[in-house]
């Protein structure tokens, strides 16, 4: 296919409307670069970061289940406490009793008062154990946080540094996008970030000649012949497949 005689005026502004648009989205390209490289997080803060969760969320399910068992070993104190009162409390009620009978009663009662003491000690052994390892392991994790916590506040402030550098950057290029934009269309211009928007930042692409053929450069599809010939007129055309702007490649 070979380039069409006598093109006119309008066609020849359209063409180069459609080159400084092509222009333009290099510049978005090299924006969109930017601002995805300021909201990353570098690796080494997102892995301190990770571990400081992880020691936190460890940290909150310790103390969780210390209060767990200090509230138990609380209830057993309580129920010790009112338990020996009832034993003091038999013993001289005993001292008092007027027959071999009531004698009897007061010391069945006592042991089951002393039986139960017993199994309440028991149980708060294996409590105490419990809740001195839980200490033991608490006074480890907030160590670990103490130390790993300065690393990450240093990392942070470091990455708010690289960001801050980064936006005096981004600034200065939107100044020069803004610059470059003045001089397209208006309507072209509107069609062309409508289409970036939809189609992952490309809104304009090159018509590359394959052979015989002709390609969209975005999605690889041959063009049909009427809309290739329109591309190399440089009338402003869509692919039918993709959308896209298309602009006769070099």
């Amino acid at each position: 296919m070979g380039s069409v005689n006598g093109a006119d005026a309008p066609q020849k502004g359209q063409l180069e409307a459609l080159k400084a648009l092509y222009g333009l989205q290099e510049k978005d390209l090299e924006l969109d670069r930017l601002k995805e490289e300021a909201e990353a997080l570098p690796q080494e803060l997102l892995s301190v970061r990770t571990q400081v969760e992880a020691l936190e969320e460890r940290l909150a399910e310790l103390l969780e289940r210390q209060a767990e068992l200090q509230k138990e070993y609380n209830r057993h104190s309580l129920d010790l406490e009112d338990l020996t009162a009832k034993e003091k409390q038999a013993e001289a009620e005993q001292r008092q009793a007027q027959s071999a009978k009531e004698q009897t009663q007061y010391e069945n009662r006592i042991q089951q008062i002393r039986d139960r003491i017993r199994e309440l000690l028991e149980l708060s052994t294996p409590l105490m154990e419990a809740m001195e390892s839980l200490e033991a392991e608490i006074a480890q994790v907030e160590e670990a946080l103490s130390q790993i916590r300065p690393r990450l506040e240093a990392l942070l402030e470091e990455n708010a540094r690289r960001v801050e550098g980064l936006k005096g950057v981004i600034a200065l290029k939107e100044e020069e996008r803004q610059a470059m934009a003045q001089g397209i269309p208006q309507a072209l211009l509107k069609e062309y970030e409508a289409i970036r928007r939809a189609r992952k930042g490309m809104g304009i692409v090159r018509m590359q000649r394959q052979g015989n053929a002709f390609r969209c450069e975005g999605c690889n599809v041959v063009l049909p012949t009427h809309v290739a010939q329109k591309v190399v007129q440089g009338q402003v055309v869509r692919c039918p497949t993709c959308g896209r702007l298309l602009l006769k490649g070099d």
